[in-house]
């Protein structure tokens, strides 16, 4: 008898949890399309806590590891899916074209642009949260940390920039290429 009471509660919450998640999906699939709302919409936010961290002048480490995890996002936005240094590509599956007279084949990305959008909102979001409790205002030196990140992004864009030269990709690609028809002698006639 116990349980025939405690199983219907247990449904209508699961039932619950379950619309609320299907309806924040509806709202995400809603936003996929509209790339540069959504990242409007991530720089208001990142904008956001940087003025939460400048006029309350704390959080410093709150911020240096919401900058640290953008960088590694950043990274994976801008790597190759199937790293081409790994080789371990034995199953012939696809592969970086390494010259011109390839075949054409798009970049493919670790990170996909909506996760990365997704996480950089996401995070942001619980930067913001934890900037409303003391106990993640560790008083710190900041401009150590800030020479420290400055420092860490330069090397790791170096080596980044260099993995790109060496197996020559470019993550940043606006369309396909386009060719030109090619006019023929029957046409004319």
């Amino acid at each position: 008898m116990m349980n025939e009471e405690v199983a219907p509660s247990r449904n209508v919450v699961s039932q619950f949890f379950k619309r609320i998640s299907q309806l924040y999906q509806l709202q995400l699939d809603r936003w996929t399309p509209h790339t540069r709302m959504r990242w409007a919409g991530a720089i208001v936010l990142v904008l956001a806590f940087l003025l939460r961290v400048f006029t309350k002048q704390g959080w410093y480490i709150v911020t240096y590891a919401l900058g640290i995890y953008h960088l590694n996002l950043f990274i994976a936005f801008l790597t190759p899916k199937i790293d081409p240094a790994l080789d371990l590509d034995d199953d012939g599956g696809p592969e970086l074209p390494t010259r011109s007279n390839e075949e054409f084949r798009p970049f493919i990305r670790r990170l996909p642009e909506f996760k990365f959008w997704y996480a950089i909102s996401k995070s942001t979001v619980i930067g913001i949260v934890c900037t409303f409790f003391d106990a993640f205002n560790v008083p710190v030196f900041w401009p150590i940390l800030v020479m420290y990140f400055i420092t860490l992004f330069c090397i790791t864009m170096k080596r980044q920039i260099k993995h790109m030269i060496k197996y020559r990709y470019l993550p940043f690609t606006h369309s396909k290429p386009r060719y030109q028809a090619v006019p023929t002698a029957d046409a004319s006639k």
